[in-house]
């Protein structure tokens, strides 16, 4: 799949969290954690690809293709849609947390074995301010119950570190280990912050929830994948790596509405990202450019990532047909993507073999192509 087109000039601290516009397909043939900047840029992007264009005609100065002025009217209901998407945004990514955060945990020794692991508290921490999330902050602002520069918790893994210590989503962050949270930074990294805090011992949060103050102590983190999984905004089905992070749509959300079929998709992209068949280059720009023998081997190693993690892959092969039927030009593809049709075959002979390695207590290695450390 393609990645999300830019049809305007976004201020620089946003622009560089886009997927670069033209990116070569990657899991599609022609389809965890986000930074809050990077939900501001998709929503403003997807909302200017879907309106109408202009018309002409006169505006309120009487001039051919003036833009009338908005009523105060249209401008909260304009407000009250932000809410409402900004929600609906959250919600997609509270699904996505839920899949990714079993495929990212199981598989930490996988990834581990490529040096692309790390520790995770499995949490999701943003802050907010008019700078950088620009209309969004107001909509934003409102959904977490939060002011300007804020710390906050958008997401909690379940089962995560973070979850069972007691944190909820919707905490407000105010302290870790004693020491106040900084946000003059990179609000992006706050996150892995808080996870690189808890490396070195048990973590020590001061929060507020509902107005009153909590103190939370979270033991340790855990072993995770390092890519971090994003919901991109759009009706396209779309997945795709970059190298470092793993992006689905609204699109292929909807198209596997069962968590299985999604964690196939996302098992196949972290695949990409684990193997190196996506790399970034010192700008940050994505190669993602791959041949058949690598769509393969993603297939089969990222379905072994989903069985780790406890998804049923007895239909798993199915995501080739539903895609299929969503795009039939695909059936016979060619070029750097096998055809849907080869891919649904050569799963079902992974699924099998993955299977037989169930039903025999055998651990679930692809070899030869990623052997744990343990």
């Amino acid at each position: 799949m393609g990645a999300l087109e830019q049809p305007l000039r976004l201020p620089d601290r946003l622009a560089g969290l886009l997927p670069a516009a033209q990116s070569p397909p990657v899991f599609w043939p022609p389809v965890f954690l986000p930074p809050v900047l990077l939900l501001s840029a998709l929503l403003l992007s997807a909302l200017l690809l879907t309106g109408c264009a202009s018309a002409g005609g006169p505006g309120p100065a009487g001039s051919a293709g003036a833009t009338p002025r908005a009523t105060p009217e249209a401008l909260r209901e304009a407000e009250i849609q932000r809410e409402f998407a900004a929600r609906v945004y959250y919600e997609r990514l509270d699904r996505l947390n839920a899949v990714a955060w079993p495929l990212v945990t199981a598989g930490e020794p996988l990834c581990r074995q490529r040096g692309r692991a790390r520790q995770g508290l499995g949490l999701v921490a943003d802050s907010f301010n008019r700078r950088d999330n620009r209309r969004w902050f107001e909509a934003l602002s409102t959904l977490w119950g939060v002011g300007e520069d804020t710390v906050v918790v958008t997401g909690v893994m379940p089962g995560g570190p973070a979850q069972r210590a007691g944190v909820r989503r919707g905490d407000v962050l105010h302290a870790a280990n004693g020491r106040p949270l900084d946000v003059s930074g990179n609000t992006a990294d706050l996150t892995r912050r808080l996870d690189d805090l808890a490396g070195a011992g048990p973590l020590s949060l001061e929060l507020t929830r509902a107005g009153k103050p909590l103190s939370v102590v979270i033991p340790a983190p855990v072993g995770v994948c390092d890519t971090r999984l994003t919901v991109v905004v759009g009706d396209a089905v779309n997945a795709y790596a970059d190298g470092k992070s793993v992006f689905a749509t609204y699109g292929a959300m909807n198209l596997f509405a069962k968590d299985e079929d999604l964690a196939v998709v996302l098992g196949h992209e972290l695949a990409h990202n684990i193997l190196g068949h996506v790399r970034q280059d010192a700008s940050g720009k994505a190669n993602g450019a791959t041949t058949p023998e690598q769509e393969a081997e993603a297939d089969a190693v990222g379905l072994y990532f989903t069985a780790r993690a406890g998804f049923s892959i007895k239909d798993a092969p199915g995501v080739w047909r539903r895609l299929a039927a969503q795009n039939p030009t695909h059936i016979s593809a060619g070029g750097d993507h096998p055809s849907t049709a080869a891919r649904f075959l050569n799963l079902e002979a992974v699924r099998d073999e993955i299977l037989m390695r169930q039903a025999a207590g055998l651990p679930l290695i692809p070899r030869p192509r990623v052997v744990p450390g343990r």
